[in-house]
């Protein structure tokens, strides 16, 4: 949902009120303007969508609702009563304070009250992807953060707040530094391409896309150096003063073409790991970064006009909403088996497509740590491996995921937990990474970097797979004796 969007409350006495939302605003906010205008006490009223009560602590980007939604205000149940809310707050170095507040206490008083050694200048507090700091710590309140009642976890980190983006959890790949053109024939192909840059003129780019671009670039312009490197060879018997290292030079790049088009989809990578000089951790091209430090996305502003509902969104959406209601009318009757049979299929299916994962495993200090894995291996892989990594090797701690929080059960593999293609687990105990690992943080956008060249790498690897299967199936049919007589 953009910004400065609208929803539509319909009031026990038949009004309609247009009540102006943000992704951030809560429901409450949206039932406390709608009965402060028509004169209605809060506590005695729901928000109804549909057959649905929505949660008056939600948050409007959570609910689903979309633009213009009609919502209806009904009589609640049971009337809300002001208790009190038990706040923890995570610091950056992993410990938890708590205590209790009433919902009308400010995030400055709760940071006065539980942490009052800490500098609020620099103090940033995040909640479901909020970003409170500076003079919005005196203005928010718990009530508008949507926390009425129960209990709920701030993470507090102290960042320069004049770097702050919107998103501090979403991060660009790396941008390399500018090549200059290189005119000599015998170095042309020796400096490997870089990759582009993810986003111009503000707009964001997929990163696969634009290395599949940069690959097709390249294979065109390695089949016309090679068609101008034949040309020479043929003019060669007539041209007498030709240098003879341009010629041996020539003659290399001819033999060594075919190898350099089997590398051709991971070669244009290799500059970037020279430069920096990427140092794994084991064998499972295992990295660690700081999360809090990645840079946000560009954000882009869609004018209001990209939300209206056209006559052929209209048409399209009537269109699929017959279909999926014919797919379940006319959907047979399946037996348990014949599911188990479906399910085990499609599992097939991921197998077969995805040869790798790409697992990171978020730390209570916003540290992350990626590593790959093979889908058919188990949970329990990835938690000794993790335990390589810790201070205290023996203590206790579990992986899961969110939302909603699910355990992982370490006996199961990572297809049946749904971690694959790829997926981010965080990390529950009381030991932290060691002080080595530490040390060999690397920036967030090239841990993204070589989790697009995995995923490239078994691409190039399948394709020279089946290369070779379909030449051998060619050779075969080839090496078959025609009929007599022809």
């Amino acid at each position: 949902m953009a910004a400065n969007k609208s929803v539509i409350v319909l009031t026990p006495d038949g009004r309609r009120q247009n009540v102006q939302v943000t992704p951030n605003t809560t429901i409450l906010q949206v039932l406390e303007e709608v009965c402060q205008k028509h004169g209605y006490n809060a506590n005695d009223y729901d928000i109804k969508h549909f057959n649905k009560i929505l949660d008056v602590n939600s948050i409007l980007r959570f609910t689903g609702l979309s633009n213009n939604a009609r919502v209806e205000m009904v009589p609640c149940k049971k009337p809300r009563n002001t208790s009190k809310v038990t706040v923890g707050i995570l610091l950056e170095n992993g410990e938890r304070l708590m205590n209790d507040f009433l919902p009308d206490v400010t995030l400055a008083q709760v940071l006065t009250t539980i942490c009052p050694n800490e500098d609020r200048k620099t103090a940033v507090i995040i909640y479901m992807h909020r970003e409170v700091h500076g003079q919005a710590l005196e203005e928010m309140t718990l009530k508008s953060l949507g926390l009425t009642s129960g209990k709920a976890m701030l993470r507090m980190i102290h960042r320069d707040l004049v770097q702050l983006k919107t998103q501090a959890h979403v991060s660009t790949t790396l941008i390399p530094k500018s090549t200059k053109p290189i005119d000599d024939d015998c170095t042309k192909y020796n400096k490997q391409q870089r990759i582009p840059s993810v986003s111009y003129e503000g707009k964001a780019l997929d990163p696969i896309k634009l290395l599949k671009e940069e690959r097709n670039k390249m294979k065109s312009q390695d089949f016309k150096h090679i068609k101008d490197i034949r040309t020479k060879d043929e003019d060669k018997s007539s041209i007498n003063n030709r240098n003879k290292d341009n010629a041996t030079c020539d003659h290399e790049q001819l033999s060594n073409y075919n190898d350099m088009k089997d590398k051709l989809g991971t070669n244009f990578h290799s500059n970037a790991e020279e430069e920096i000089n990427i140092e794994f951790l084991g064998e499972r091209n295992a990295l660690v970064f700081d999360q809090a430090g990645a840079q946000a996305l560009p954000k882009i502003d869609l004018p209001d006009s990209f939300f209206d509902l056209t006559v052929e969104d209209a048409k399209i959406l009537l269109r699929d909403a017959k279909r999926r209601r014919e797919e379940l009318e006319e959907a047979p009757l399946l037996t348990e088996a014949q599911r188990q049979l479906e399910q085990n299929k499609r599992t097939l299916e991921q197998l077969n497509k995805y040869r790798r994962t790409v697992i990171r495993i978020q730390f209570p200090d916003q540290l992350v740590f990626q590593a790959c894995f093979k889908p058919i291996e188990s949970v329990q892989v990835i938690k000794d491996i993790i335990r390589n990594y810790l201070c205290d090797p023996s203590c206790d701690f579990t992986l899961y995921t969110a939302p909603p929080k699910h355990i992982l059960n370490p006996d199961a593999r990572l297809i049946d937990e749904n971690l694959v293609p790829c997926a981010i687990i965080y990390y529950s105990g009381t030991s932290s990474l060691k002080s080595s690992v530490k040390e060999k943080l690397i920036d967030p956008r090239i841990a993204n970097i070589q989790a697009i060249k995995s995923r490239m790498t078994i691409i190039s690897e399948e394709k020279v797979k089946t290369n070779k299967e379909e030449n051998k199936v060619i050779k075969d049919i080839t090496a078959v004796p025609g009929p007599s007589g022809c």
